[in-house]
Parts: structure tokens; C-alpha cells; sequence
């Protein structure tokens, strides 16, 4: 901590001392390709490998302006309706004259690949972004189904609407993936790996400006979980004059959402600000009686002290309640159904036949949960060749679980109840320096503390009275550095990075009720440190559009505080009970990943369609896994006593390849599709005696999604997904089996007209079918939503 507060005192000593600048400012226009304005054009303006967007605005016939600070190097972004996204380097001072393509692919600016600003040019890792208008396009509402067609990353949604989601990325677990909101750190440390699973399934879509998606380990700059990938979820910058939206939509599952969206500036964009907001309601869901409801805000606000220094701050609150079902089981089922084999077939049982009973409903099950994360960071640039921020990010988690006697198999004769609730506080420090044109050069360092707190009751009267509630926390410090040089006039960009980062566990209490505390005699030792590098280079030949890379980098996840210390209720089928166990191990290491890929990007036809191909290796060294069949963690030899729970076991391989071709023939036709492969193997057959093939991840999935313009007021948008067959474990028949569940085709179709068109008002009516062929499927034994049909209206103002 002494370190961190030596660099923030450095930092705030610049900041107080005497740095005068002249204010410039960038103008420019933004035109089509016959040189008319274009009205109402979103402009961004970045720092050339700065940390993230200076300022936002929207053109006046055809024309900006944007306020500058200090002499630098600056990169606009460029979109409007209709028109391809462009983003291209600038000097200030020098006017810009922007002329938007009708049919190309997108340039986009990229702030995750190295946290910092870049153009797609300078990337050196594979990137995937969906920005607001194809979310808008394919009227998602999740972020997980609105990430589903992403090359290399697997949705598994297990029932439905507001139900239990994972998004696992080139063939590894949900907690390999880390989420961030505005490249800052979203995760719950209560959950049970410590990250954002517990709440993937209620980030919805409430006000996005775009989805930035890095394939590939990442812990260098953002710590644990980035192992497979890093999904950046970006805010809007507002700015401008008064712009925003309405929308309110209907349908089947008794799905009812509001959205609205308002974004601006004032003072000439020295404060500019955005706000959404969003209710969800789903009162039928799958079965009929999986109801789910989700409330969510969120906002940012930047205000210019001076042109060199900004302070901002976000906001992003989510409240939700769902009704899960009990989970897929084969209890029930007479033995002699299921065949004496390792790998058998998923059937559905029904009339007397089959090999697994489906998720069905329990009616007194009931999840509610609340999450707010809130940030403010401080910026400042020291001349054209430095900036730094700091910044404060707090993240608070509350999930409750409550289950009765109702429903299917094995249930608790009353209520009980689960609690889990924890916080993160993290404070940080970064300066990016520019010494020269062509090096970039960042270092930071991170202080984070962690406060988790379980609580388990069984609800059941005297003597029979079990209760525990654990308060734990951890607190760690990090220090990292990336370095990017550009040689050869730019083409050959090569970048580095690394991280340290170390843990303290602080002493828990414990408050244990009608059961021993495994924990109670403990003594406890700074858990391992964490040290990770990364380096990856790219080169681009600008005559033939081709640009070459590779990336090789070593990560980590660190072990939840549920890991180490959780407990809770399990149902057990062997005892016909219903059985409280301690799960932790305090003792874990972290988990350690090595990762390599290559590819390559292609333009084609006046950069109208784009090629892109990855091939990935990842190896995992050591991984946290859970041992529930008695043969690993046994009460005879567990030091704690445990029947179930965690140990640190060896790891695995995961190999296969990502491909996306992004086709713009014309104004209006928009045609991207995206094959990925994955063999994905484990070192040990814990999960099922004899298998060793990944669970869940299928090896084949392919996407495809056409947008077009169907005259100036019509457009249709067409998402299909198709996954080959994959493995999910199942106790059946004495012992834990492969079940191999079929791949999943579905197709969504979304139509949208312009119903009235004013100056500065639209009314937009749509209609959508999920899953348009109505196949029946099933995830892991969850069965999902038939064809559904939803219709809606959606007002923009400017």
C-alpha cells in the first residue's frame, strides 16, 4: 500500500503543479461520398493510445468541433446511419474532412486490446466488437445473447429468461472470462470462482455504446479471469445536442420491456452526460411459471475542470428476481434405462422411456439478487507526450436463494435459506507516456480489497437447527507496465506487458450453529503471488490489406473467497437427504494458464469484405476443481472432514481455431458469418471415471447474421446459430456419466420499419421470432424457449 500511495501522491503533485497550455481545437465536416453534409454524425475523439475517449459530440450540418487541451496525437471515430464506421489518426490543429463510406466494413477504435486507444491498423490481438446499432438490429436485451454469435465464446442460458447463464471463451470454464464496464473490473466476489458469472444473466442491455470483445489471456493488464478473453462493456460518452430513445416492446413468455436512453452535452461539451434505464418482466418463461423480473440504471457524466484535466464518473444498478427450476436429474429413472456406458445418449424421459429427467418447475424456489458498481476517474494530460488517471471503482453483490419443500425429488422439509453478499473496493493509478512517435509506454499499480459474506440456514426447529455465517476478505496489490513500439512507418507494431500482483487473506469469522467449523483452528499465510507477461506483435501490409499477428501471454484466476471458506446445502441422491457440507479449501493456489495464438486479417474489394483467422492453444497448468463423488476429497482423509469440495488439480488442453468473413456488398446488405473449433481435453476424469473430453463446449459452432435494407424505411436482420453435438455429467445408475446432448440449431428473425420520419423525431415499429423453426433443445438438461414472437415501438429524438 505504501507504494500506491507514493505513486498517487506523485500523481497529484503534477497535477497541482503550474502547467499552462493554449487551448486549440480540431474542426472538421463529415460528408458522404458526393460531398453532402451529413447531419447528426457521432464523432468521438480519442488520445492516440490514451486510456479512453476525450470527448463525444454530433455534427451540425455536417459540421464539429472539438476543444483540445494540449499539442498531441488524436484518433477521430466517425459514424452515422447508413454509412461504415471510420476512425482515423489526426493532429491538432489540422482540419478534418470526413467522408463516410456507404459499403465497407467497419474501422472501429479499439480501447481493449491494450487498454488504450487504437485503430484497428495497430491491433495486435483478435478482436471482436458489437456496437449499439447491430444490438439494436437484432433487438437483444441480454448481453449474453447479444455475445452468443461471437466467435470462439459458447453461451449456455439454462432455462430461459433471467435463468442461470455462462459465457465460456476457446473452450475453457465461465471463470476464465472476465467482464469489465468501461475497462474497469466487474465481478462478484461472492460467487462461487469470484467473477461475473452470478450476474451474467441479469447484464442486460440498458444503455451500451458498444460490446468490445479481446480473444486470448489479458491478466497482464486486467488481472484474474482475463484468461480466454475479456468482454469490455463501453458506456456512452453523450455529448452533443440532446439525443436519446424510447422503447417499449411485448410478446410471448409474457416478456414486457421499457427502455429509454437520453445522452448530451452543454457548455460547449465541457459537461456531457448519458442515462438508461430499463425494467424486464417476465411473468410465464419456459414452463409457464419461471418468472423473472430485472430493474436496471445506468449513467455517466463527465465534466472538463479545464481542457487538460476531466473528472468523470458511472454508474451501472441492476435489481432481479427470477424463478429457477430444480435441475436436470435421473432420479427416478429405473437403473436398468440406462445403458452400462461411460457416453450416453441425452433422451428425454417420457412414458417410460429415456435416460434423464429435464429441469422441471419448483414453485417455492426463488433467487433475488442486486448488484451497483460506480466509478470516478480523474484525468490529465502533461503536454503532448503524458497523461495519467486515477481512478475508484466500488462493486457491491447481493444474492439470496430460498428453497422449500414444493417441487420434484429430493427437497427440504421446510424453507431454507442462503445468503451471499460481497464487496470490492479498488483504487488505481496509471501514466501513459509517448516519449516518441512511434513508442508507447504505461504503468499503473492497483490496490483492491475484498469483503465476502455467507450466511446458511436450514430453517429446521430445535435440535435439529443448522445455521452458519462466514464474514472473510482478502485485500491485494498489483503493479504492471505495457510497452508498444510502431516501426517500420507503423506497419510493424510490436507490444509487451506485465503484472504482479500479491494477496493477503485476513483472518475470517466464523459463527457456526449445530456443526463443528472445519476452519475454527486454522493458521493463515498470504496466499501465492500472481506474475503473468504478454507479448504480441503484428505487421500489416498495406498494399494488399493483409495484416499478420501473434500473441503469447501466461495468466491466472485467483481463488474466490467462496473457495476457500463457502459452505452450503446440497441435495444427495446416495444419502436421500438433504446435507449441509464446508466446500472451502484455504489452502488453493491460484490457477495458472499458458496461451499462444496466430492469425491473420484480410481486406478485400475496397475493404468490403474482411477476412480474419485464429488458431489458439491454451494449456492449463493448474486448475481449482470441485470433487463431489467421494474419491478425491473423502471425510477419512480430507484434513477439514469434507465430503465434497475443492482441491487444486492438474489442468488440461484446449486447441482450435476462430474464422470470421464480414461481407458489405452494397449500401444496405451487411453479411457476416463465424466457424469456430475447439478441441478441448482435461488432464483428469473427475467429473466422469474415464472421460477426459471437456464438458459442455461442443467441438463445431457456426453463425451467420444478414442485415438488409429493404427499400428506406424496411430492414430485415437474420441471426442463425448451430452447435454440433457436446458432454454434460450426470449421476445415473450408481456412478457419474457423459451424457452427449445434440447440438442446437435456431434461427431469429427481427423486422423493422420507419413508421414516421420528422427533422428530429422517428417512430420505429419491429417485430421478432426466436428460435423461428421452434426447435425443441435442450442446455446441459435445461430445456430452452421454444418459437417465440414479440413486437414492439421504439421512438429516437435528436
Amino acid at each position: 500500500m505504501r507504494q500506491f500511495t507514493s505513486i498517487v501522491f506523485v500523481l497529484a503533485a503534477i497535477n497541482i503543479a503550474p502547467l499552462i497550455y493554449s487551448q486549440t481545437f480540431l474542426d472538421g465536416t463529415v460528408q458522404d461520398p458526393q460531398g453532402r453534409a451529413i447531419d447528426g454524425a457521432t464523432l468521438t475523439l480519442f488520445r492516440d493510445h490514451g486510456s479512453a475517449p476525450l470527448a463525444a459530440t454530433r455534427s451540425k450540418a455536417g459540421a464539429f468541433r472539438f476543444s483540445l487541451g494540449a499539442s498531441a496525437a488524436y484518433i477521430v471515430e466517425a459514424s452515422a446511419p447508413g454509412f461504415s464506421t471510420l476512425s482515423m489518426p489526426v493532429a491538432d490543429g489540422a482540419a478534418l474532412n470526413i467522408k463516410l463510406k456507404l459499403a465497407a466494413v467497419d474501422q472501429q477504435v479499439v480501447v481493449t486490446a491494450e487498454a488504450a486507444a487504437q485503430t484497428v491498423d495497430h491491433i495486435s490481438k483478435a478482436v471482436t466488437i458489437i456496437d449499439s446499432q447491430e444490438i439494436a438490429q437484432r433487438n437483444e436485451y441480454s448481453l449474453s445473447e447479444t455475445l452468443r454469435n461471437t466467435p470462439g465464446l459458447l453461451v449456455r442460458n439454462l432455462g430461459g429468461p433471467g435463468q442461470f447463464t455462462t459465457v465460456r471463451m476457446r473452450g475453457l470454464r465461465a471463470d476464465a472470462t472476465s467482464v469489465l464496464i468501461d475497462g474497469l473490473r466487474f465481478r462478484d466476489v461472492a460467487s462461487i470462482q469470484g467473477d461475473a458469472s452470478g450476474f451474467v444473466s441479469t447484464l442486460n442491455i440498458v444503455n451500451l455504446d458498444r460490446l468490445e470483445v479481446l480473444h486470448g489471456s489479458g491478466s497482464s493488464l486486467y488481472g484474474s479471469n482475463a484468461v480466454g478473453g475479456t468482454i469490455n462493456l463501453v458506456t456512452p460518452q453523450g455529448g452533443g445536442p440532446v439525443h436519446g430513445d424510447l422503447q417499449l416492446e411485448g410478446g410471448m413468455l409474457g416478456l414486457i420491456r421499457a427502455r429509454t436512453s437520453v445522452a448530451g452535452g452543454v457548455r460547449d461539451n465541457r459537461f456531457v452526460y448519458s442515462l438508461g434505464l430499463l425494467h424486464l418482466n417476465v411473468t410465464g418463461g419456459v414452463d409457464g411459471n419461471d418468472r423473472a423480473r430485472s430493474s436496471g440504471l445506468q449513467g455517466f457524466a463527465k465534466y472538463s475542470l479545464k481542457p487538460t484535466l476531466t473528472l468523470s464518473t458511472r454508474l451501472f444498478v441492476s435489481d432481479d428476481f427470477v424463478q429457477p427450476n430444480s435441475s436436470p436429474t435421473t432420479s427416478g429413472i429405473p437403473a436398468a434405462k440406462i445403458p452400462n456406458t461411460t457416453i450416453v445418449a441425452a433422451v428425454p424421459f417420457s412414458n417410460g422411456v429415456g435416460t434423464f429427467i429435464p429441469n422441471r418447475d419448483d414453485p417455492d424456489y426463488r433467487r433475488a439478487s442486486r448488484f451497483w458498481s460506480t466509478a470516478f476517474v480523474l484525468r490529465q494530460a502533461l503536454g503532448a507526450t503524458a497523461d495519467w488517471q486515477a481512478s475508484y471503482q466500488k462493486v457491491h453483490t447481493n444474492r439470496t436463494f430460498a428453497d422449500g419443500p414444493g417441487g420434484f425429488g429430493f427437497q427440504p422439509t421446510v424453507s431454507n435459506f442462503s445468503q451471499f453478499e460481497g464487496g470490492i473496493d479498488t483504487v488505481a493509478a496509471r501514466l501513459n507516456l509517448r516519449p516518441r512517435s512511434w513508442d508507447a509506454f504505461s504503468a499503473g499499480a492497483e490496490y483492491e480489497r475484498e469483503k465476502y459474506f455467507n450466511a446458511d440456514d436450514n430453517r429446521l426447529p430445535a435440535p435439529a437447527t443448522l445455521s452458519t455465517e462466514t464474514n472473510a476478505g482478502q485485500r491485494s496489490h498489483a503493479y504492471y507496465f505495457a510497452n508498444q513500439v510502431m516501426l517500420l512507418q507503423q506497419r510493424l507494431q510490436i507490444s509487451a506487458s506485465g503484472r504482479a500482483q500479491f494477496f493477503n487473506l485476513d483472518r475470517p469469522n466464523f459463527v457456526y450453529k449445530g456443526t463443528a467449523n472445519p476452519y475454527q483452528s486454522l493458521s493463515f499465510n498470504s496466499a501465492p503471488k500472481a506474475l503473468t507477461g504478454d507479448i504480441a506483435a503484428s505487421y500489416f501490409v498495406a498494399k494488399s490489406g493483409t495484416k499478420l499477428r501473434a500473441h503469447f501471454g501466461n495468466s491466472y484466476r485467483a481463488p474466490g473467497l467462496y473457495e476457500r471458506f463457502g459452505s452450503g446445502f446440497y441435495t444427495s441422491g446416495p444419502l436421500n437427504a438433504v446435507v449441509f457440507s464446508p466446500y472451502g479449501n484455504p489452502s488453493l493456489s491460484p490457477d495458472r494458464y499458458n496461451g499462444f495464438d496466430t492469425g491473420v486479417d484480410q481486406y478485400l474489394w475496397r475493404d468490403k469484405i474482411r477476412l480474419s483467422g485464429t488458431w489458439f492453444y491454451t494449456r492449463i497448468a493448474r486448475i481449482t476443481q470441485f470433487d463431489f463423488s467421494y474419491t478425491v476429497v473423502r471425510p477419512d482423509t480430507d484434513i477439514f472432514g469434507r465430503s465434497s469440495g475443492y482441491f487444486n488439480g492438474s489442468g488440461g488442453i484446449s486447441r482450435g481455431a476462430e474464422t470470421t468473413v464480414e461481407v458489405r456488398p452494397r449500401r444496405g446488405t451487411l453479411l457476416r458469418t463465424s466457424y469456430t473449433y475447439v478441441n478441448a481435453n482435461t488432464d483428469q476424469d473427475t467429473a466422469v471415471r474415464g472421460f477426459y473430453r471437456a464438458l459442455s463446449i461442443p467441438r463445431h459452432t457456426f453463425s451467420a447474421m444478414l442485415n438488409q435494407q429493404l427499400g428506406k424505411r424496411t430492414s430485415v436482420t437474420v441471426d442463425l446459430y448451430h452447435s454440433s453435438d457436446y458432454y454434460n455429467s450426470l449421476f445415473a445408475a450408481g456412478r457419474s456419466r457423459a451424457y452427449q446432448y445434440p447440438g442446437l440449431t435456431k434461427i431469429d428473425l427481427v423486422g423493422n420499419r420507419v413508421l414516421w420520419q420528422g427533422e428530429k423525431l422517428s417512430l420505429n415499429g419491429y417485430a421478432k421470432v426466436d428460435n423461428l423453426l421452434n426447435q425443441t433443445f435442450y442446455e446441459n438438461g435445461f430445456r430452452g424457449a421454444g418459437g417465440t414472437f414479440l413486437s414492439g415501438l421504439r421512438v429516437m429524438f435528436q
